[in-house]
């Protein structure tokens, strides 16, 4: 998923490899991703490898997010996804839907895809934004964090 693909990989020594690959044919069939998926992950590896600056770039992005959430008091994450917590179900809703009216796609998490009573929203980041981005949706966050008390 990390690589802008869906399903997983593992990258090991050939002798694990093997290992799997004769001892799970039943969970390797059954789950295999689509040659196009192998294509997408593949040439997504070639990009990680190829353009450092992308990573360089989002890490400053992570860091300003961190940065902003420990002044409203959030722990920062210290990766691309920042979970606030909120508790209440509807306090979390309540909290995503006035961000997406103020344009920012920030979504509500609730029960039973987290443990009830720890609803809250998912903050992504992407490159496709920049550091003002982060920053407004920070500022936009505070404000209507206040609110929904």
């Amino acid at each position: 998923k990390a690589l802008g693909a869906s399903g997983a990989l593992v990258t090991a020594p050939a002798v694990l490899c093997d290992f799997l690959v004769n001892r799970c044919r039943p969970f390797i069939y059954a789950t295999a991703p689509s040659p196009l998926m192998a294509v997408a992950a593949s040439t997504a590896l070639d990009i990680v490898a190829d353009e450092p600056a992308r990573r360089e770039r989002l890490a400053k992005l992570v860091a300003l997010a961190g940065k902003r959430a420990d002044h409203l008091g959030l722990p920062a994450s210290g990766s691309q996804i920042l979970p606030v917590v909120v508790g209440e179900n509807s306090r979390a809703m309540a909290l995503a839907g006035a961000l997406q009216s103020r344009g920012f796609d920030v979504r509500g998490v609730r029960p039973p895809t987290v443990p009830e009573g720890t609803a809250r929203l998912r903050i992504s980041l992407t490159l496709n934004v920049g550091e003002g981005d982060v920053s407004a949706l920070f500022d936009a966050l505070a404000g209507e964090w206040e609110r929904a008390r």
